[in-house]
């Protein structure tokens, strides 16, 4: 019943409106009679702050902790004082220690610089939240090195009376990429240390031989570089599998919203996470040679062997016998190679199929022809006048490289003639019977070249910096061999195309990927390496390239070719 006391609410409420709207204020009707219930206070800055379920946020590192001091502060500023941060660890922090803190699940925001200490966070249930070092190349390499004057110029050339300086077990760099490469020798060791230690050790003399992560040596003109690694992914950000899915989602999302400046001191940023089954693939294998060697301690030295006969512990009274390959002959599943032992005697090397798939540094037997290897723990034994050594483990059978050598063994060593440059490393040929054979250079890949009209007309700056660098290949190709010049192939392999894959050589024994690489005009082709016959020779050409920023190396803008490649299969497959 409209009475007169709701008359007058009325026209009170009519009143109210009219001068809220005259003066833009906002209300909140309440029915006569009821007044509001006080349920909280206002809304405060710190009741907006993203919630954790966790009270205290750890932040592992292996930095000076000044580069992550803006960071604390910013997560302070993000979730309240209700949440303590924690900054854990320092520039001298070693890496086992670091691994053992992820095991126990100490740190709630790990900051793994390397990536074997990634592995150890993913393989205990840390999760990816960030990729460190965004400004870098996703992968980097390793490097052995030595004094700038040194004798020694390559691997070959290392002794078991020379020392070599390697960081602790976790570091990829310098260690298990070191490792890995020097499968097969015996050296003294001195390990534990970090990379300005290693260097310095060199340059002392403390060290014959230093292993360190490329870029960290690649500038200092003390020093010389004799080996590169494969590629190696870089570090990333985890977090611990002891916060909550929430709180996880959280972290992440303020962590890749921080201001540019804090993410440039904590070197981290937006990214994929790192593939790292290749490098854990490497490690599995170079772990299960090192469980039979004995490391020594930090800051003493032992002389270690780098590989593991038999599967067992390395033993002083073990049998050694060297010598190189000089024949090879297929029965039925098993190879049989010759071997002209510096001991002047010959013998018969038996290895089975499965067994010679696993050798490193075998990708084929032609490739091992007129190779240096190392026979270990195993005892000849006489068949029909002949010394037969038969080969039950891969360890047991040591390819040696030899980086001094451009020459190739005469089984190989056909000559054909050049008929057709495609481009810098694609040619045609004919052999003594005017077939044609395409090839395509083993070890190398250069930049592409125009394929079509549309190419040619192509703005697009990376196609167009593809092009420039692939036709300079070609022409220095080109200038190296001429339509009609006889070349030597040594054939590795056959591509999926038909293509034969090969070293090509001058009569005169002049190498033409060697040049290519060495005058900054082809990169290395990594992920092939395995089937190029002279990977330390290309290798090292790279690296004196890389050194004097030759041409694809000066080239700030230059994207290598199989990565220019995909980006094209993916764009068309959009």
């Amino acid at each position: 019943m409209f009475n007169s006391r709701n008359h007058q609410y009325f026209i009170n409420f009519l009143l109210f409106v009219g001068l809220s709207t005259l003066f833009g204020c906002t209300f909140v009707i309440w029915p006569p009679g009821k007044p509001p219930t006080p349920t909280s206070s206002p809304t405060t800055g710190e009741d907006k702050k993203p919630r954790l379920q966790a009270t205290t946020i750890t932040i592992g590192i292996l930095s000076p902790p000044k580069y992550y001091q803006g960071l604390a502060d910013y997560l302070k500023e993000q979730f309240g004082n209700k949440v303590q941060i924690v900054i854990d660890g320092d520039e001298k922090l070693p890496y086992e220690k670091a691994r053992q803190r992820m095991i126990n699940k100490e740190w709630d925001i790990s900051f793994p610089q390397s990536p074997m200490l990634s592995i150890a966070a993913k393989n205990n249930g840390y999760t990816f939240a960030a990729r460190m070092f965004p400004n870098s190349p996703p992968y980097y390499q390793a490097t052995l090195f030595t004094k700038a004057n040194s004798p020694i110029k390559s691997i070959s050339d290392l002794k078991p009376t020379h020392t070599i300086a390697m960081g602790d077990f976790n570091s990829a760099s310098s260690f298990y990429m070191a490792s890995y490469d020097l499968y097969g020798k015996t050296l003294k060791v001195n390990m534990g240390h970090k990379s300005s230690k290693i260097r310095e050790l060199v340059k002392t003399g403390k060290a014959d031989i230093g292993a360190a992560a490329y870029i960290a040596v690649k500038d200092d003109k003390d020093l010389r570089i004799i080996h590169l690694s494969k590629q190696i992914p870089g570090g990333n950000v985890y977090l611990s599998p002891n916060l909550s899915e929430s709180d996880r989602q959280i972290i992440t999302k303020v962590l890749l919203n921080a201001p540019a400046n804090i993410r440039k001191d904590a070197n981290y940023g937006v990214g994929e996470e790192a593939d790292y089954s290749q490098l854990i693939k490497i490690s599995e294998r170079t772990e299960q040679v090192l469980k039979c060697a004995k490391f020594p301690k930090e800051n003493s030295v032992g002389s270690v062997n780098f590989y593991c006969p038999d599967g067992k512990p390395s033993s002083p009274t073990q049998t050694e016998i060297s010598g190189k390959i000089n024949g090879w002959t297929k029965k039925s599943e098993v190879e049989s190679f010759k071997l002209l032992g510096e001991d002047k005697k010959i013998y018969e090397v038996i290895i089975p199929d499965n067994i010679f798939n696993q050798i490193h540094d075998a990708p084929n037997p032609i490739a091992i022809q007129g190779k240096s290897v190392k026979i270990i723990n195993v005892n000849p034994k006489k068949k029909g006048g002949i010394n037969q050594l038969t080969i039950t483990a891969p360890n047991q059978f040591i390819v040696l490289k030899d980086e001094q050598s451009n020459n190739v063994p005469k089984s190989s060593n056909l000559t054909y003639q050049v008929k057709q440059i495609d481009d810098g490393d694609t040619i045609a040929v004919t052999d003594t019977l005017n077939q044609e054979i395409r090839v395509r250079f083993a070890c190398i890949d250069t930049a592409e070249t125009p394929k079509s009209e549309a190419d040619n007309k192509t703005n697009n700056p990376a196609d167009k910096n593809q092009f420039l660098w692939g036709n300079k290949a070609k022409e220095r190709l080109e200038s190296i061999i001429k339509i009609g010049d006889p070349v030597n192939l040594n054939i590795v392999d056959t591509d999926r195309y038909g293509r034969k894959i090969a070293e090509v050589r001058l009569p005169d024994g002049t190498f033409v990927q060697q040049i290519l690489v060495k005058e900054g005009l082809a990169m290395v082709y990594r992920q092939y390496i395995k089937n190029c016959a002279s990977a330390s020779i290309v290798e090292q050409a790279e690296t004196e390239a890389k050194q004097q920023r030759l041409n694809i190396w000066g080239d700030s803008q230059f994207t290598a070719p199989w990565d220019w490649r995909s980006q094209k299969r993916a764009s068309r497959s959009n």
